[in-house]
């Protein structure tokens, strides 16, 4: 099966959630192939570093036992691409609007 992704969109719900200071966003990311169909990949969180305070994408997962299942795995390249261009729109959508 060969599928041809045309477009990736993201969904950036913010929160603003004081029990975790470190969730910045929820995101959905939605592949859109050649034919229009849809494709949605949710639960991932945008989240603040406690190193050095810069927004990241957390992978959707559960804690199992000491560490955590991750539900997605993406290419490493695609990922940090797929990361930069969701972190730009994050921080585009969180510029707070002001009306004169």
């Amino acid at each position: 099966m060969e599928i041809n992704i045309q477009e990736i969109n993201f969904t950036i719900n913010i929160k603003d959630d004081k029990e975790h200071p470190d969730l910045l966003a929820y995101l959905s990311i939605i592949f859109i192939e050649e034919h229009g169909r849809k494709f949605a990949c949710n639960g991932f969180t945008i989240r603040k570093s406690k190193f050095d305070g810069k927004p990241y994408i957390a992978m959707p997962s559960k804690r199992s036992g000491n560490g955590f299942f991750v539900f997605n795995l993406i290419e490493k390249t695609l990922f940090k691409e797929i990361e930069r261009e969701a972190i730009r729109q994050y921080e585009h959508e969180s510029i707070p609007v002001i009306e004169d």
